[in-house]
């Protein structure tokens, strides 16, 4: 369970917090890129990790939410299984939370090669990876 004081420092679940000025509003209005999806999954997985989320089912469905795009991007099977027990309703059964813990720590480093190709590829090295 996240904390109080965790809970407290995030303005919503699942909401990554953008510093003020830092895309123009040409870039804000644009989808994002392949490459950037793959980065925000990460980040959403960390988060999730980093504050035991998992356990919760509104933090797991807003995950599965972040990783749906993953699927046009080559990463179809790995995602759709995550999807899938992201979206098992509560309570989630340890056995399934161990497999998903376990999966997104693997998953982790994989979407990160994928997005640094992604952004080599459109040019855009300035992509950090988490």
């Amino acid at each position: 369970m996240p904390s109080r004081k965790s809970l407290a420092s995030h303005p919503a679940r699942g909401v990554h917090p953008m510093p003020p000025g830092s895309l123009g509003y040409a870039e804000a209005m644009m989808p994002p890129s392949d490459a950037q999806l793959c980065e925000r999954a990460v980040q959403a997985i960390w988060h999730s990790l980093d504050e035991h989320d998992l356990v919760d089912e509104q933090a797991r469905l807003e995950l599965a939410v972040v990783l749906e795009p993953l699927v046009a991007l080559g990463l179809a099977e790995r995602a759709q299984r995550l999807i899938k027990t992201l979206r098992l309703p509560d309570p989630i059964d340890a056995s399934h939370l161990y497999w998903l813990t376990r999966r997104l720590l693997t998953f982790v480093p994989e979407l990160q090669s994928t997005a640094s190709a992604l952004a080599r590829q459109a040019g855009d090295r300035r992509l950090p990876l988490a």
